[in-house]
């Protein structure tokens, strides 16, 4: 796999696309990103498979509650 991958994402909040740059090389990663265009947060989790050689990148908004 490689390290680094470009993705094409929906904002959870307003639609538009954004262009993310991933790094894969640092293992799994929880983090927010900021929408260009409405400047809400964004939640992004990306967790690597290495058995199925895949990248896994789950989007929402970070007012999301988890129980």
């Amino acid at each position: 796999m490689k390290d680094f991958l470009s993705q094409r994402i929906s904002c959870p909040f307003c639609g538009h696309h954004i262009h993310l740059d991933l790094d894969a090389s640092m293992g799994d990663q929880d983090y927010i990103e900021d929408c260009t265009a409405c400047c809400n947060p964004i939640h992004l989790n990306m967790h690597i498979d290495h058995a199925h050689n895949k990248l896994e990148l789950h989007v929402d908004s970070d007012d999301e509650q988890v129980f």
